[in-house]
């Protein structure tokens, strides 16, 4: 009776989480049966071999324990068989199939299912067919109506099992979650119910994946307070989140831990501990790790040694990543589009199309199908090197066998016209993305904009520019910052100042760069007070001015002699920590030779 209070205690405490108070919630549970609900006469020749009704049970109880049962439809069969059998099979039986039919992942199928034992066979359901409910509401995503049928769980006296409650907490931890589902663990153990090993590796498993690497650490070390013994599974998670918040050496400390207790590293073990290492560089010790690796009986899969591959080609090592490829062919493992897409965007980062061009056709003679990412990897290349022609020919090419330039194609090219001073060609490439079904991002915006300007076509930039601004994208401080510029190149100051001082208004802050772009405008057209009026603003606005700001300022004092200025703010730089860049230092030198007499801006150029 305590127990019975404490749930019902339970599920007041949490009926926040829940946004309906139906037992049995009308859009999750009344859903159409239509052929899935249709008794079939067309029965399995195997089953109807199967006269007597225990060797049907016995022979449907093999197919789902063995994991023999592969379609939905014989699934069915098999349930509307039993539907028609007097009498009916045990719950235990129905709950088998519904269970296996949840993990063929037909969801709203299983709920169907349910409802028709309950309001057609006259079966009531129990803990386990809820829990049934329950898992699929979950995996649909409907953990409020997941929770509203633990209350009518509640209501039928029913008791949850720590099963239950793990559904639930796997369902919140899905949703992202995880307070709630912590906060469920903490009240579900405080009402005196045990929670479990799968318990809290769910909880874990979703601390990780939210980034709260360190809390799953807390729920880790309260399991082995608890005596209970966190598996392989629950240790690997806890090490791959300490590997993606770089505590490289902490995860390599926790493994060594497990294996002090007896648990052996997997193949998902080795591969986060490996990933983690070589993201930071720890080449040496990943080599180490996988000798360990094979010398324990794991051998490394295709995933787990083109993590290798990747990594060294993304850190310039094309000699050790196709070491790593010969080592992977010796093990009887095929390269895929995965390996061979990572020798293609290093060689192509490179500068090496031949290296680059070479692999896709060994990739295609292979018999290995080149995907989007080796055709857009192969026009970067193309284009980071100017020839667009090559670029575009690629572009036809991936057309004509069926892929769709997608968002990153089309920016890489844009990007590759403008390079090379091709910048209407470019418009019209951006124009035509929508004919394909991309729609532009913000970095394909912003390198069209750049190429327009700095092509002094403001007012084609300007056009664009003003139709983004009526489209749903949503502008950053980067898109205006190039518009600013080439305002100001353009010499119009006074345009640029009038869309500077809105930016706020469009919920915009305005940073460093484009204060530094309007400064340097006015600096260069030798408007100094209004140029050093921004530079006082910015400070006073929490925006500290960088190296970049007082270089380009200095540049206008000098250009216009303000000797005595110069100096005040080289001193400030000086005091700042801030270096002279190239261009002031050449300007300086410039003023010096046929300025021959002032002593103190040598001075402060050539220190003595």
């Amino acid at each position: 009776m305590l127990r019975r209070i404490s749930f019902l205690s339970c599920f007041r405490l949490l009926h926040h989480m829940c946004t309906t108070t139906s037992p049995f919630p009308s859009p999750a549970l009344h859903i159409p049966l239509h052929s899935h609900c249709t008794k079939s006469t067309n029965i399995n020749h195997e089953i109807q071999s199967h006269s007597n009704k225990t060797q049907f049970l016995n022979f449907m109880r093999n197919q789902c324990k063995s994991g023999k049962l592969k379609s939905i439809d014989e699934a069915l069969n098999f349930f509307h068989t039993m539907a028609k059998m007097n009498p009916l099979p045990s719950v235990i039986d129905f709950t088998l199939l519904l269970g296996f039919i949840v993990k063929m992942k037909h969801y709203t199928t299983a709920i169907s299912l349910v409802k028709e034992m309950h309001s057609s066979l006259g079966i009531k359901p129990d803990t386990f067919i809820l829990n049934v409910v329950i898992n699929s509401l979950c995996h649909l995503k409907l953990v409020a109506f997941g929770f509203s049928v633990l209350g009518t769980m509640l209501k039928l006296g029913l008791e949850p099992s720590v099963v239950t409650f793990t559904i639930l907490i796997n369902g919140l931890c899905v949703k992202g979650d995880v307070g709630r589902a912590v906060e469920l663990v903490d009240h579900v153990e405080k009402t005196g119910y045990r929670s479990d090993v799968k318990t809290y590796g769910v909880l874990i498993n979703g601390l990780c994946k939210m980034g709260k690497t360190s809390e799953a650490v807390g729920w880790l070390r309260k399991m082995e307070e608890r005596n209970w013994n966190p598996n392989v599974v629950v240790y690997s998670t806890v090490m791959d989140g300490l590997c993606k918040d770089g505590l490289v050496s902490e995860a390599l400390g926790l493994c060594l831990e497990m294996s002090g207790k007896g648990i052996k590293p997997n193949l998902v073990t080795y591969t986060c501990l490996i990933q983690g290492l070589c993201n930071f560089g720890r080449w040496k010790e990943a080599g180490s790790l996988l000798d360990e690796m094979m010398k324990m009986g794991v051998m490394p899969d295709l995933q787990s040694l083109n993590i290798l591959v990747d990594v060294l080609c993304k850190e310039g090592k094309i000699m050790q990543a196709k070491s790593v490829i010969g080592f992977m062919i010796l093990v009887g493992e095929v390269p895929d589009v995965f390996t061979y897409n990572s020798l293609i965007d290093r060689y192509c980062l490179q500068n090496q199309m031949d290296e680059a061009t070479r692999v896709f056709e060994l990739m295609v003679s292979r018999g290995c199908l080149p995907d989007i990412v080796a055709y857009t990897s192969l026009i970067h290349g193309w284009c980071k090197i100017k020839n667009i022609n090559k670029a575009m020919h690629l572009l036809d090419e991936m057309i004509k066998v069926g892929f769709t330039p997608d968002v990153v194609t089309w920016t890489t090219l844009i990007g590759g016209f403008c390079q090379v001073g091709r910048p209407l060609a470019a418009k019209e490439l951006f124009l035509n993305m929508h004919k394909y079904g991309q729609v532009p991002n913000l970095q394909t915006c912003a390198i069209i904009l750049d190429g327009l300007c700095k092509s002094q076509l403001l007012s084609e930039a300007l056009s664009l520019f003003h139709a983004m601004e009526k489209s749903n994208l949503d502008l950053n401080i980067v898109i205006y910052s190039i518009i600013l510029d080439g305002m100001c190149s353009a010499g119009k100051l006074n345009t640029a100042l009038e869309l500077f001082s809105c930016l706020p208004a469009k919920g915009l802050q305005i940073n460093v760069y484009a204060y530094t772009i309007m400064i340097n405008g006015f600096a260069k057209q030798g408007l100094l007070d209004k140029a050093e009026d921004l530079l006082s603003n910015m400070e006073e606005n929490g925006c500290m001015p960088d190296s970049c700001t007082y270089n380009v300022f200095v540049q206008g004092l000098v250009a216009e002699r303000e000797i005595a200025r110069s100096i005040k703010y080289l001193t400030m730089m000086r005091d700042k920590g801030f270096s002279v860049d190239a261009t002031t230092t050449e300007m300086i030198i410039n003023y010096l030779s046929t300025n021959q007499g002032d002593n103190e801006l040598r001075e402060f150029l050539f220190p003595k």
